[in-house]
């Protein structure tokens, strides 16, 4: 039997070498966009679930506006409340938010708690009037708006951050194709042609 040429067997063992390489940065790398594709993801279902309650707490406003207090208005309004700070509660915790969208969601959480106490002491004191009742809806809906406009820019700042994801890990994978494929195929062409 032929012992094989010493350059064979140093090619052979730095193509094995690339080979590993190659497969532990692979690794890493993948594990590293999976990490941030699950955040962005998180983020923008976070999002969709925030923008939800505030919609779902615009509804129950408006049925209190327009069908009147009762106590089963105000215990639905109240859920729908919770859940929308519930909702920015987890927002912030992902903290998706720079500091100047979380101030603005703030300042707007602040005008629309002083705008509920308003209201509410107006609904229980009896002094809602039509005109007033109107000049509530366009508070609240101003609020909610601005609130909305807000939270649509950190939808597509993360869907824009998701796709940038999507084409850095398809990059990723073909250059770690291209790669794997050629060192495979030099070290399978160098042992063929040694045998």
């Amino acid at each position: 039997m032929q012992t094989p040429p010493r350059s064979l067997k140093r090619k052979i063992v730095v193509s094995f070498s690339i080979i590993i390489v190659l497969i532990l940065c692979s690794g890493a790398l993948g594990w590293e966009i999976t990490r941030q594709i699950e955040n962005t993801d998180r983020t923008a279902e976070t999002v969709h679930l925030f923008k939800e309650a505030e919609l779902q707490l615009r509804r129950e406003e408006k049925n209190l506006l327009i069908r009147g207090y009762s106590a089963d208005r105000f215990h639905r309004w109240q859920k729908a409340k919770e859940d929308f700070y519930q909702s920015l509660g987890e927002l912030t915790g992902l903290k998706a938010l720079s500091e100047d969208e979380l101030n603005e969601l703030k300042s707007s959480n602040s005008a629309m708690s002083d705008t509920y106490r308003e209201f509410f002491e107006d609904i229980k004191s009896g002094r809602l009037t039509e005109a007033k009742s109107a000049q509530y809806d366009t508070e609240f809906k101003n609020i909610g708006q601005r609130s909305l406009q807000l939270i649509d820019g950190v939808l597509a700042r993360e869907n824009a951050v998701s796709k940038q994801m999507d084409s850095r890990a398809s990059l990723l994978i073909v250059f770690f194709s291209v790669i794997f494929v050629g060192t495979t195929s030099f070290l399978v062409i160098n042992v063929l042609r040694n045998l």
